[in-house]
Parts: structure tokens; sequence; C-alpha cells
């Protein structure tokens, strides 16, 4: 009975709120940079820079954030000891590994969509992370980061995600 109890308690914080919940994500807008065009939800305060556009949300500007830039794969899988050439899938797995051995984050889940990239999800600090890798060649891809208090901003994620183009 102690165990049920336990176990309980454990998954009823891993589901406690962190911050304020997600409103419905604004119309949608878009941000380009040299190198590539994202799809926002319009909510969001963009600031584009020289290879990278920033976002935060007004409700929650220091927990909910967003990037997009151009990442060397090749230099995130050597950085966590693996061996390059890999996979998509291999990179994400390193971009994850990295960032658990800085003990700020954990991969919870990592899946393959349709035309290579590698969509993936974990917790980061405090709150929630989610990630796009999208190959853009041999060495580079487009990285798409999402971060939010709690899993109610996964719609948001979403819209990132839903059209970015590349070089």
């Amino acid at each position: 009975m102690k165990r049920l109890l336990l176990a309980v308690v454990v998954v009823a914080a891993s589901c406690a709120s962190n911050g304020p919940a997600a409103p419905a994500p604004g119309s949608p807008d878009v941000a380009c940079v040299d190198d590539f065009c994202i799809v926002y939800p319009g909510d969001w305060e963009a600031a584009p820079g020289v290879g990278y556009v920033s976002f935060t949300h007004p409700t929650a500007p220091d927990r909910a954030m967003a990037t997009i830039s151009i990442l060397n794969m090749e230099g995130v899988v050597v950085n966590a000891g693996g061996v390059w050439p890999t996979t998509p899938d291999e990179v994400a797995r390193a971009f994850w590994q990295l960032l658990e051995e800085a003990e700020v984050a954990d991969l919870v889940r990592l899946e393959r969509r349709v035309g290579g990239s590698v969509e993936s999800f974990g917790s980061y600090q405090d709150g929630r992370l989610w990630h796009l890798l999208i190959p853009v060649d041999a060495t580079r891809a487009i990285g798409v980061e999402v971060r939010g208090p709690n899993n109610s901003w996964e719609t948001h994620a979403d819209v990132f995600f839903s059209n970015v183009t590349g070089p």
C-alpha cells in the first residue's frame, strides 16, 4: 500500500503545473532570416538576429521561449562523445544527452517525422522542452527549440513545428 501511495504521489507531482497555463496560440505569423523561415503563434514576440530568431511569450517571458537556428549536427554528436557520421535520430539523442549531462533536462520521447526530421520532447529544468531537428545537408540542420513551464504549451510548439522552410 505504501508503494502504491508513493507511486501516485510521484505521478501527481510529475503532472503538476509549473507556471501559467498556455493561452490559445495566436493567429499564425511568419519570421524569416537568411537561412530559414518559420511559422509561429502571432502572440509571441519575435526577435530576429544574424542566423537565428528568438521568441518569448508575454504571459511568461522568462519561461515560454523559443529559438530557431542552424545546427552543426557533427558538432553536437562529437561533443556528446559520439561518432560521426550518424543518423538524425542519433543527433537528436546526442542533443538530449548533452542536456542530461548538464543536469538540466531529461528526454521523454523521440520520433522521426515523415521527411526525415526528428521531433523530441522532455523535461527542462522546472518546465518542458520540445525540439525539432530538420536535416538540411550532410552536417547542418535547422534546430527549433520551444520551452514552456508545463505541458499546456505543447499547442504552441505544434505551431512552431508546423511550417519551417530552409535553404
